[in-house]
């Protein structure tokens, strides 16, 4: 089991709007950022890491942390 990450209310509190998903298998290594608005601020980063399935390699699940570099406005290889 993984272990529970912080919720999106959490990380807007703290000033981070974005978040990296990285893809599941570590051996891909592709990424993408993302807008964080679009999850409620009652759900964990690590409630959404199953949902993702990497283009690239097609591996589903993937880690998820906040994009404390502010690079939420490029969109590269995750679904």
């Amino acid at each position: 089991m993984r272990p529970q990450k912080i919720t999106f209310g959490e990380m807007r509190e703290s000033g981070v709007f974005g978040v990296v998903i990285f893809c599941g298998d570590y051996r891909c290594s592709h990424s993408t950022a993302l807008k964080a608005d679009r999850w409620p601020d009652h759900v964990r980063l690590s409630d959404i890491e199953p949902q993702f399935v990497c283009k690239a390699c097609g591996k589903r699940g993937a880690d998820v942390r906040p994009d404390f570099h502010g690079s939420s406005k490029r969109v590269m290889g995750l679904r």
